[in-house]
């Protein structure tokens, strides 16, 4: 018969291994237990940059023993490259992201790898070129879209962080916390009026989640308190607000 599926890890789980790692398992190199730990790293899509880090370079630095395919490699490295990144390690996040390069030159995921990296040395114009340049071979690449409105978001540049968005919802309307991602940068552009469309459809995809009608019913409050609108306008912007 049919072997039953393996089931999936817990956090505690996790925890225990990461633990254990951060304890003895790093010190003894103990890579089956890295190859373990970065596998539930992966799984419960966890931030964990510091023991990823470590855990990641062991099984890289000798591949064989730790039974690595070259699936494996490609995939530990760009765990390698990303904790790295979190870490501020620039130097090992480049180097990872080269051996990614290489192997896969025209990829899109590398390709935001790399512009992350250049965004996090300060090099804004850079990355936004890197990905421009990304775009015309994978136009509708959904990570790279939202990454070039954080990156000119990044850049101090309000007004083209909320053009990119706008564009990227075009395309994928489908993605609530872009809508309430646009919904905070058009308050942050005291644009409450387009604040408030953009909440609606949080609210609409979300109704259960008290926090959205607490940020609409916020966006309703302060364009009630513009005065450069009439007061029948304001008196309307008051009694939404209330409804929320």
């Amino acid at each position: 018969s049919a072997a039953a599926p393996r089931p999936k890890s817990t956090i505690g789980e996790l925890n225990d291994t990461e633990e254990y790692l951060v304890s003895k398992g790093f010190e003894s190199n103990d890579l089956a237990s890295c190859k373990k730990y970065l596998a539930m790293v992966s799984e419960h899509a966890a931030r964990r940059p510091g023991p990823t880090r470590s855990a990641a370079s062991r099984l890289l630095a000798d591949p064989k023993r730790a039974r690595l395919s070259k699936l494996d490699e490609y995939e530990h490295l760009e765990q390698l490259a990303l904790a790295s990144l979190d870490l501020g390690a620039l130097e090992d996040a480049e180097s990872a992201c080269a051996k990614l390069y290489d192997a896969f030159p025209g990829s899109a995921r590398v390709g935001r790898l790399a512009g992350m990296i250049m965004e996090a040395s300060g090099r804004h114009d850079e990355a936004l070129k890197h990905y421009e340049n990304v775009l015309e071979k994978h136009p509708a690449d959904q990570r790279v879209m939202k990454r070039k409105a954080a990156c000119r978001y990044a850049s101090g540049d309000l007004p083209g962080a909320i053009e990119e968005l706008v564009k990227y919802l075009d395309v994928f309307m489908a993605d609530v916390d872009a809508w309430d991602w646009l919904a905070d940068l058009y308050v942050a552009a005291r644009r409450y009026d387009r604040a408030i469309f953009c909440l609606e459809e949080v609210v609409v995809a979300r109704p259960s989640a008290h926090r959205f009608h607490r940020k609409i019913a916020d966006a309703y409050y302060a364009v009630g308190g513009d005065k450069s609108i009439t007061s029948a306008e304001r008196e309307d912007a008051l009694n939404n607000a209330r409804k929320y």
